[in-house]
């Protein structure tokens, strides 16, 4: 039988995202703006001539919303055709179908910024290794991987972790820090992906879900002696090559 994961990747739009959060537009993209920089943007550099490569891109999303913030050499891979035919129905540019590490492998300058956000999970353990040391390989020195994965000690991450069959596993800061140390990263950090407070609503949610962080600590810290933690469904990491 043709591998499951090709078949799905193949009708990644039509027969899941679309099913999740209905048609992608540029108005959806401009509206997801605020969490796209809190989450992201603030960790890469000022130089808008920097080379920002988006792997496992979907439909270029991001890539998008790096462009209209200046960065003209940003871009994105993705093997799903489907997804990658749809960024450019919208007009994104800078977008490429196939392989990620035969794109990398083929790439001839040194990256800046290299993005992974909701891709890295969809990969067994000896997958991710080489993935990592690819990005690693061909990052600048003091370049940055930023990665987004389903967080392993988030209160809800099941939601995240089981809602797609393609997914291989979920992540801790632990095991963050391990694998990126291991290779040829340094200088990880770990975020949450909480509400961000932009508006009348999203500010509740802010509010809200920092009660509930502080009660997660109460309770974990009751248990292990220690509240450290990061709860919230997804986790995003930084690390410095």
């Amino acid at each position: 039988m043709e591998n499951y994961k090709k078949i799905i990747y193949e009708n990644y739009i039509s027969k899941h995202n679309s099913n999740l959060y209905g048609d992608m537009s540029i108005a959806r993209i401009k509206a997801y703006a605020p969490a796209l920089n809190h989450y992201y943007c603030r960790h890469l550099p000022a130089d808008k001539n920097a080379r920002i490569l988006d792997i496992g891109c979907g439909d270029g999303n991001f890539v998008y919303h790096l462009q209209q913030l200046g960065y003209v050499n940003a871009m994105g891979i993705d093997v799903s055709e489907e997804q990658i035919n749809k960024g450019r129905s919208m007009g994104i540019n800078n977008l490429h179908c196939g392989d990620l590490l035969q794109y990398l492998a083929n790439n001839q300058q040194p990256l800046d910024v290299v993005v992974a956000k909701d891709v890295i999970e969809h990969f067994t353990r000896n997958e991710v290794f080489e993935i990592l040391a690819a990005v690693s390989k061909h990052l600048k020195k003091g370049g940055i991987f930023i990665m987004q994965v389903p967080n392993g000690q988030g209160l809800f991450y099941t939601s995240i972790y089981y809602g797609d069959y393609t997914h291989e596993m979920a992540y801790t800061e632990s095991s963050i820090r391990q694998v990126m140390l291991n290779t040829g990263f340094e200088g990880v950090k770990c975020y949450p992906t909480g509400p961000v407070p932009h508006g009348v609503v999203s500010r509740v949610r802010y509010v809200l879900w920092q009660l509930m962080v502080w009660k997660l600590k109460f309770w974990k810290m009751v248990e292990t002696g220690s509240p450290a933690g990061i709860f919230t469904q997804n986790i995003i990491s930084v690390a410095v090559k």
